[in-house]
């Protein structure tokens, strides 16, 4: 009886791991650029989904926001994307005892050096007569010269 390679992979253990693998590395679209780069690996242990991260800021970062978006989308359309096996897990961030142990927590924090900084000077003339749609335009005149005050010396 002749049987296809591609039949014989599929039913191998290793493939079926290296197919939850490229399942679990697409869930990183929930999380932003900067936790993404930030992402060592995502794998499945007992009844928790974990995903291990190089920095503690960034594990925190991912269960106070993203760990429940990621369990709603799960539990919400995860049959239809083929996350079958997802469902119901336990998701939980955490950084692995050997980055924690390389991780300098005296060093100092970069400062960002570019800043928005905002281009409109709030010099506009406002004939509305509705006066709450005055008063909001009137509002949003005082938050520019608020924000602009923080550049101007």
């Amino acid at each position: 009886m002749e049987q296809n390679i591609f039949s014989l992979l599929i039913q191998k253990k290793s493939y079926k791991k290296l197919e939850t693998l490229l399942k679990l590395k697409k869930l990183k679209v929930f999380m932003p650029l900067s936790l993404q780069e930030n992402l060592l690996f995502i794998f499945i242990k007992g009844s928790k989904l974990l995903f291990a991260f190089k920095d503690l800021w960034a594990s925190k970062e991912f269960n106070q926001r993203f760990a429940k978006e990621i369990s709603h989308f799960l539990n919400a359309q995860g049959h239809a994307y083929g996350f079958d096996e997802l469902m119901g897990l336990e998701i939980l961030g955490y950084v692995p005892k050997d980055s924690l142990e390389k991780a300098n927590f005296y060093a100092p924090i970069k400062k960002q050096t570019q800043f928005y900084r905002p281009s409109a000077l709030g010099l506009f003339h406002n004939p509305i007569k509705d006066a709450r749609l005055h008063e909001c335009f009137e509002k949003a005149r005082s938050l520019i010269h608020y924000q602009r005050s923080f550049f101007e010396n």
